[in-house]
């Protein structure tokens, strides 16, 4: 069996209402030009999340695969070592759009900024979210022939780095736990600039929807489901906006 370039990996536990719009539209978005692997993991959710994953595990190069207890960020790691392609893309279940082509223009990327060890598309910020994305005054422009980079902070809203590099240190990350304070993508962008001496950036001009914050919370009816996420990682602050 040949390996894909890339193995898309998301995550997802109890947000049903995000999770159908977030495949439909990830789906429509894949480059045709791209051999892939769709790899969607249950974290043991307890609301309409099977079903959905349902409709779409007899497609090809897709893998649904179930928690029998909520791992909670933990799950990451299984996940991650169930990847087969060049490069891992993580999405993030609340995506509601992506970029046209975007797995591709991950492949482009990389092959352009090949000093970058971890990338992630942009995000929407307006009145209903900043879409997790640091302040500007944390980032320096690196343009390369009309290719444009975001050099600082990344989060794993919808991101990607190379899968020889989780291989390295899978060992190391065995004996660590994933939490709201320690999540992945922040362990894996600090692995990329400490270990491997990589750079981490967004790209400028992919733009997705992530709908992450209170008001869209609020829209799809999962205000408890996010503030029970954040009680549960000890971070009572963050909770209290989802009152």
């Amino acid at each position: 069996m040949s390996r894909p370039d890339i193995s898309v990996v998301l995550l997802t536990w109890n947000r049903a209402p995000f999770l159908e719009i977030c495949l439909k539209e990830m789906f429509a978005a894949f480059s045709p030009n791209v051999e892939r692997e769709v790899i969607l993991k249950d974290n043991c959710s307890s609301d309409a999340t099977p079903e959905i994953l349902n409709r779409y595990a007899a497609l090809p190069n897709v893998r649904v695969v179930r928690n029998r207890k909520n791992l909670r960020l933990n799950a990451y790691k299984r996940l991650f070592s169930l990847a087969r392609g060049r490069f891992v893309v993580e999405v993030d279940d609340d995506i509601l759009r992506f970029p046209q082509g975007f797995d591709k223009t991950f492949l482009d990327y990389f092959a352009a900024y090949p000093d970058y060890g971890y990338l992630a598309l942009n995000v929407v910020q307006d009145e209903k979210t900043n879409g997790a994305k640091p302040d500007p005054s944390c980032y320096t422009i690196d343009e390369r022939a009309g290719k444009i980079v975001e050099e600082g902070p990344v989060g794993g809203w919808c991101s990607a780095f190379r899968r020889v590099h989780y291989r390295i240190v899978s060992p190391l990350l065995a004996f660590m736990s994933f939490s709201m304070a320690r999540p992945e993508d922040g362990v894996l962008s600090g692995i990329m600039r400490k270990i491997f001496r990589k750079r981490t950036g967004i790209i400028k001009n992919a733009v997705c929807l992530h709908a992450v914050g209170p008001e869209y919370a609020r829209e799809f009816g999962l205000m408890k489901r996010e503030k029970d996420k954040y009680l549960a990682g000890s971070m009572p602050e963050m909770a209290a906006k989802f009152e």
